[in-house]
């Protein structure tokens, strides 16, 4: 390696000058979609006042139009990486041949780009009721809306090209977060019944509105990231002991079932199948329990604070289960306490697994 190579300063696996490339690309992208927004834009505003949102208003349109925005930006981000249709930066295999992107990459890939899609459409819709009640009985006129619905199209096109190109473990476990985060709060604050609160959390899915479609929607997208993201998250190449090997393939199983129940409770709501929705839900925390017993021998050389992390969540999941069935609790309490907390610790464990293979990446570019 050369001296410049030794000394290059590297933020998220790029150099310096391939940070100020990519962000060029970005501008590059987002002032493409702005043009193309606007004009698309101006056609159908023209002679028009709208409303700040619901039907036929300036938020409906940046929302579908975000939407489908993020995701045609996702994809061509990757592509743009010369590295084919595949989650992440890629490196060469043991034999020195680069990788090259299959089946399950395409799949993962085009995974990812929905949660970026359906992230916009839903943060778009939010944001768009927020900023109606705000001016209420406000139209915005068909030039100002033109240029507002272009802005937004080209903020998402810019964010979501950077968002791709940069891809890894620690930044898809941002995204994962704000996906959930942004699905929840919409279905709650669409909710047909304000007091869906008083049953449990799975009656935000159990009606025919916008509320549960993406209340159900958010469920199921997510646990096919997570299911798809499983086997980035517990790369095992490389790693010569056996007996962590085989711990890192159990923590594989077990996140690829967390990510299939996940995707099952919304799937099978309850008003379709209380048996399956209830053994997806448990089955969920379940297998969380073990994979936070099993991390231990996967990830050695992880910070003690995360393995005392996962033990604290899965005392806590208990400790809410008991309140619940002494009648302490309501439903609806312990199951958002043990749903955020399986959340929360599959982000934190996606950090972690990143941190890892990065220093590890960084053992084998200091002894090259």
């Amino acid at each position: 390696m050369s001296a410049t190579n030794r000394v290059r300063q590297t933020f998220g696996g790029l150099s310096a000058p391939a940070q100020l490339t990519v962000e060029g690309a970005g501008i590059v992208a987002g002032a493409a979609v702005f043009v193309v927004v606007g004009v698309v834009a101006l056609l159908l505003f023209w002679g028009r006042t709208l409303p700040i949102a619901g039907p036929d208003s300036l938020g409906q349109f940046v929302a579908i139009a975000g939407g489908v925005i993020a995701f045609l930006a996702y994809v061509t981000g990757r592509l743009w990486r010369r590295e084919g249709l595949t989650p992440f930066q890629t490196t060469a295999s043991a034999d020195g041949q680069p990788h090259r992107a299959g089946g399950v990459d395409i799949f993962d890939t085009f995974a990812i780009a929905l949660a970026h899609g359906v992230l916009a459409l839903l943060g778009w819709l939010v944001l768009g009721a927020v900023l109606a009640n705000g001016f209420q009985d406000a139209t915005v006129y068909s030039l100002s809306a033109t240029a507002l619905a272009a802005a937004a199209a080209g903020v998402t096109g810019y964010a979501v090209f950077l968002s791709a190109a940069r891809m890894d473990l620690m930044r898809l476990s941002t995204v994962l977060a704000a996906f959930a985060v942004v699905g929840i709060l919409t279905s709650m604050l669409s909710a047909p019944d304000p007091h869906w609160w008083q049953l449990h959390l799975s009656a935000l899915g159990m009606t025919q509105s916008v509320s549960s479609l993406a209340f159900n929607l958010t469920l199921i997208i997510a646990g096919v990231i997570v299911t798809a993201i499983a086997r980035y998250a517990t790369d095992a190449r490389g790693i010569a002991d056996p007996r962590r090997r085989s711990a890192m393939l159990r923590v594989r199983v077990g996140l690829i079932l967390i990510g299939v129940l996940l995707a099952c409770v919304g799937i099978f709501t309850l008003n379709i199948s209380v048996t399956l929705h209830n053994v997806s839900a448990v089955g969920m925390v379940l297998v969380f329990a073990l994979v936070v017993f099993w991390v231990r021998g996967a990830l050695p050389s992880a910070p003690a604070s995360f393995f005392v992390l996962g033990y604290v969540f899965f005392g806590t999941i208990v400790l809410m289960l008991v309140f619940f069935a002494v009648g302490y609790y309501v439903l609806t309490a312990a199951e958002l306490v043990a749903g955020v907390l399986v959340f929360s610790w599959l982000i934190v464990y996606l950090r972690v697994s990143g941190a890892a293979a990065a220093e590890q990446e960084n053992v084998h570019v200091v002894e090259e």
